[in-house]
């Protein structure tokens, strides 16, 4: 039956709404900002590489030299739940807090034995940015790199104006009178219903539904669902298929929606499908299957009534 939206989880009904009519923003869905970037070592005398790091969040260094693993050395091993030395990188998960001002020393020799010898990182905790990917130069670009960095985020900068463009032109878009004024909202209202959710022991490819609701109206509908990833790696879905359980019939879906760009291992994040016009029968059960990249971590929902 269907619940009425007083019966319902009110932060999950808005976040369903808003992420379907503002797919585009992006909202803060922590207060560190992950970054990626890309640094040179520091010559010697210059200061220590800074590494902002924060609990629960995996943080991975790239290197363009092979390292000799069996020399990593990091102060206070214990305090992290992740770390691992790969042939040219580092993954480094603290299981609690750094201090503030504090520094855990990373140090680590490169196989080659060639200048410089080793390479020497300050993990720390800053209040508003933690290092997602940082790729490491050993020594400093040649010019042609350089210029092909450059082009890079010139590139990305033009992407961020397009986006703040359009963010600026669909005005207040994520209010509830921007779904009335859009024509997306009518007569018959919004009807949702729960997602069923997977037992535990079921979960699928490390992946699993904890919360989630369908919305209905007569010109849309979106499945809102709270997804943990109990994986060691990140996991961003791109590609959705809802399929009717009767018959088999796929339904075409519009877009795949996410409050941030990737849910990380141990994190929960909310994924947002959005479909085509309403064409069936309110309250018909179709099958979700959500997709990553590479294919290789499906998220089978068996049962979401629309």
């Amino acid at each position: 039956m269907p619940f009425s939206f007083s019966a319902l989880n009110l932060p999950l009904v808005l976040g369903g709404l808003l992420l379907f009519t503002a797919a585009q923003a992006q909202p803060a869905s922590s207060v560190r900002e992950r970054r990626d970037r890309r640094v040179v070592l520091p010559r010697p005398g210059e200061p220590v590489l800074e590494v902002p790091v924060a609990a629960g969040i995996l943080t991975t260094l790239i290197l363009d030299s092979a390292l000799d693993r069996a020399t990593m050395e990091l102060e206070g091993r214990t305090r992290f739940k992740l770390v691992d030395v790969g042939e040219r990188a580092i993954n480094l998960e603290p299981v609690m807090e750094l201090g503030a001002g504090e520094h855990l020393m990373l140090r680590v020799r490169f196989a080659d034995g060639a200048f410089p010898e080793h390479a020497v990182f300050a993990l720390v905790s800053n209040p508003s940015v933690v290092d997602n990917r940082l790729e490491v130069s050993r020594r400093p670009l040649a010019p042609e790199a350089l210029q092909a960095e450059l082009s890079e985020v010139r590139a990305q900068l033009a992407a961020k104006e397009a986006e703040l463009v359009a963010l600026r032109a669909s005005g207040d878009a994520r209010s509830p009178a921007a779904l009335a004024l859009a024509g997306l909202l009518d007569e018959d209202g919004v009807s949702a219903r729960r997602v069923g959710l997977q037992p535990k022991k079921e979960m699928q490819s490390s992946l699993r539904v904890v919360d989630g609701i369908s919305f209905r109206a007569t010109a849309w509908a979106v499945v809102s669902m709270k997804v943990k990833n109990y994986g060691k790696t990140p996991w961003t879905p791109t590609e959705a298929r809802l399929i009717r359980s009767t018959g088999g019939v796929p339904v075409q879906v519009l877009g795949v929606h996410m409050k941030q760009p990737r849910i990380g291992p141990g994190e929960v994040g909310t994924v947002v499908v959005e479909t085509e016009e309403t064409a069936w029968e309110r309250g018909t059960l179709l099958r979700l299957e959500l997709v990553d990249a590479t294919g290789t971590r499906p998220l089978l929902v068996p049962s979401v009534a629309l």
